[in-house]
């Protein structure tokens, strides 16, 4: 790939990557599902109480999209992707890194913001039909109880 090409491909995969935080804040699920290839992955750790790997696009969509209705009527989350780095990249593929920091607040206002999670997703995206899709996401959580209580319960 000559850098014009690297230039592009990097500012798609960037573009992605946030459009799947953008996806959860607001509850889009059929444009979430989208992000993912039909045999995609989605590996989570140190366990924060759900089985990991999350198999298959539906897959991913119905366990995400389930924890998402257990908080979403009372506290508004932000999901920040930061520090995008493409680790390699091919016309086809490509390994990214990325930092994510996950905000929460109340609905009933009055509260402060909170950083609900911190963590890195280590990826692998692939090229399908002129769209980055994940193929494998790997979270990987900086400290369990960030997530937990939260991502398995509403409490």
């Amino acid at each position: 790939m000559d850098r014009a090409e690297r230039a592009i491909a990097t500012t798609e995969i960037t573009q992605m990557i946030g459009h799947y935080g953008n996806c959860l804040d607001r509850g889009d699920f059929d444009a979430f599902q989208a992000l993912f290839t039909e045999d995609a992955e989605f590996h989570v750790g140190p366990d924060p109480g759900v089985d990991s790997p999350l198999r298959g696009s539906a897959g991913i969509r119905q366990t995400i999209e389930r924890r998402w209705r257990t908080f979403a009527d009372r506290e508004q989350r932000r999901h920040v992707m930061l520090n995008v780095v493409v680790e390699s990249l091919t016309p086809d593929e490509a390994e990214v890194r990325t930092v994510i920091v996950v905000f929460v607040v109340g609905r009933a206002g009055g509260e402060q913001v909170k950083a609900h999670g911190l963590g890195y997703f280590d990826d692998v995206v692939v090229r399908r039909g002129g769209r980055w899709l994940f193929r494998e996401r790997r979270l990987t959580l900086d400290r369990v109880d960030y997530f937990a209580p939260g991502w398995v319960s509403p409490d």
